[in-house]
C-alpha cells in the first residue's frame, strides 16, 4: 500500500512538473516575440522618450523572463523597464501591456481604461484579438503563433511593419 502512495505521488509530481516546465518554456518564446514587437512596431513621437515600459497584469511567470530580457536588451538607446500591475489607471504610460489568461476577467475594464492610448495590448487567450486585443498569442499545433488586430492597433496610433504582419494572422 505504501508503494502505491509513493508511485501515485510520483505521477502527480511528474504531471505538475510537466505543466510548469511547458508553461515556462512557452513563455520563453513569448519573450522573444515581445522583443520583436519592440523592433517592428512604431510608437508615436511622444512615446519615444524615456524608458520603454512593458507592463504585466497580475503575478505571471512571464514577468521574471521579461526582466531577464530587459537586463540585456534595449529599444534603440532606451532601457527596458518591466513592471507588474494590479490595475491599470488612465494616464499610465506603458508601451506594451500583457494581460495573461488568468486576468481575462479584467480585460473589458483594462481595454476601456486604455481607450485607444498608444499602448500595445497583448493577450494569450482564444478570441481576444476579435475582442479588442491588438496582439493575441495562440498555440497552433504546439507552436506559438499570434493574431494581429491591425484595425485596433492602428486606431491607437501604432504602426506595425509588414515584416511582422507576415508572421501573424491578421484579424479585423
Amino acid at each position: 500500500m505504501r508503494h502505491l502512495k509513493i508511485v501515485a505521488l510520483f505521477f502527480v509530481f511528474l504531471f505538475v512538473a510537466k505543466d510548469i516546465i511547458a508553461q515556462e518554456q512557452n513563455y520563453r518564446f513569448h519573450k522573444v516575440f515581445f522583443y520583436s514587437f519592440t523592433k517592428y512596431i512604431e510608437w508615436p513621437e511622444e512615446k519615444k522618450k524615456g524608458d520603454f515600459v512593458i507592463a504585466v497584469m497580475g503575478n505571471s511567470e512571464i514577468t521574471p523572463l521579461l526582466k531577464e530580457m530587459a537586463e540585456i536588451k534595449k529599444v534603440g538607446d532606451r532601457s527596458i523597464k518591466v513592471v507588474q500591475l494590479e490595475q491599470v489607471n488612465k494616464g499610465d504610460n506603458y508601451h506594451i501591456l500583457f494581460v495573461p489568461a488568468d486576468q481575462n476577467q479584467n480585460f473589458a475594464t483594462i481595454k476601456s481604461t486604455l481607450n485607444n492610448q498608444p499602448c500595445l495590448l497583448v493577450t494569450e487567450s482564444e478570441g481576444m484579438a476579435r475582442n479588442g486585443s491588438m496582439i493575441n498569442f495562440k498555440d497552433v499545433d504546439g507552436k506559438l503563433r499570434f493574431e494581429v488586430n491591425t484595425k485596433k492597433l492602428e486606431g491607437a496610433g501604432l504602426k506595425m511593419s509588414q515584416e511582422l504582419t507576415r508572421f501573424g494572422e491578421e484579424i479585423n
